[in-house]
């Protein structure tokens, strides 16, 4: 298998379930991620919302639902997502985390969405590619400390 971000991403979206609408006032982890998975850097806005959300649900509460109530809550009955779910979830932080055409992190997006990576990388033993995606993450984080050794 590679580890290029690419090959990683390609490998998988083509394992990702295909989401299933999630009920009315419901939000489907499956469809967020699913969605977003190749669409690269997130710009501020509604996509990053979701994205900063996504990373709420992995700091705060320790998991990735396989759904959630129209704001982003959590249900204590909704089963986990699928790790094939988790993966893809991991493939759009890290994709975050990349350093955007050497863009400055002020507002430390970057760093978040690389924490966020490193945490689900980290609780998911069963994750599809978890090497990889480890591998990707220990990359981004030696870049990230090269170029803040540069910038002193």
């Amino acid at each position: 298998m590679s580890t290029e971000r690419a090959e990683i991403v390609a490998q998988i979206a083509a394992l990702q379930p295909a989401a299933a609408a999630a009920a009315e006032g419901r939000i489907s982890t499956a469809a967020a991620v699913g969605a977003r998975l190749t669409a690269g850097l997130a710009a501020p806005g509604e996509e990053r919302a979701e994205i900063n959300e996504i990373c709420r649900q992995i700091d705060v509460f320790k998991r990735l639902q396989a759904d959630y109530t129209g704001d982003w809550k959590p249900d204590s009955s909704a089963p986990p997502a699928a790790p094939e779910v988790v993966a893809a979830a991991a493939c759009l932080l890290l994709t975050n985390a990349e350093p955007a055409g050497g863009a400055d992190d002020a507002d430390g997006w970057a760093i978040k969405c690389l924490n966020s990576a490193l945490k689900l990388i980290a609780q998911n033993e069963e994750l599809p590619l978890r090497a990889e995606l480890s591998g990707w993450a220990q990359r981004i984080f030696t870049a990230a400390v090269a170029g803040s050794k540069a910038a002193r």
